[in-house]
């Protein structure tokens, strides 16, 4: 039983670390959205889809553990939050994994912000985009999206056409 609580709180260390190197990326990707340097934008981007890989595979091992620690406590954990998992592992492990959940929360927490802020940033560039296209084009409607994703009709010709 000691053998599964060991791998559990491997994996739990894991997908920490694995959480902390996309913290690193999207905090990257947000410093380089400010700049405006697509370079680096496009290196984070790269860099993101591997990291979301590793987590994946990381989280498939997590639930296979615990379907065993299911079977080894005899008792369903499948469902179980990590706090109620600490719980039934009891002892020095207890401590770890709820010290882990903390840091993990932390991580999740912190990602969330970066994400809202690359949400603020894009949505930001894209109104400089509009904003530009419209004055290129002479026109409010300028056969621009809505925010519904038609397209808006021309009024009269434009300078600049834009295709998606």
């Amino acid at each position: 039983m000691e053998d599964i609580r060991k791998t559990y709180l491997h994996v739990l260390e894991t997908l920490l670390a694995f959480h902390r190197d996309l913290l690193s990326v999207l905090e990257r990707e947000a410093d380089a959205m400010v700049k405006h340097d697509v370079a680096a934008i496009e290196k984070t981007a790269r860099e993101e889809g591997p990291l979301v890989e590793s987590i994946r595979a990381a989280e498939q091992k997590r639930q296979k553990t615990l379907l065993r620690m299911s079977q080894e406590f005899g008792r369903d954990l499948k469902r179980a939050n990590l706090a109620e998992i600490a719980n039934a592992c009891g002892g020095d492990y207890s401590a770890r994994m709820l010290g882990l959940r903390a840091e993990l929360r932390e991580v999740a927490e912190e990602m969330a912000r970066k994400n809202r802020l690359k949400t603020l940033l894009c949505e930001q560039s894209l109104s400089h985009v509009k904003t530009m296209l419209r004055f290129l084009t002479g026109s409010a409607e300028s056969g621009l999206y809505t925010p519904y994703g038609t397209l808006e009709e021309k009024a009269r010709k434009v300078i600049l056409d834009q295709r998606v």
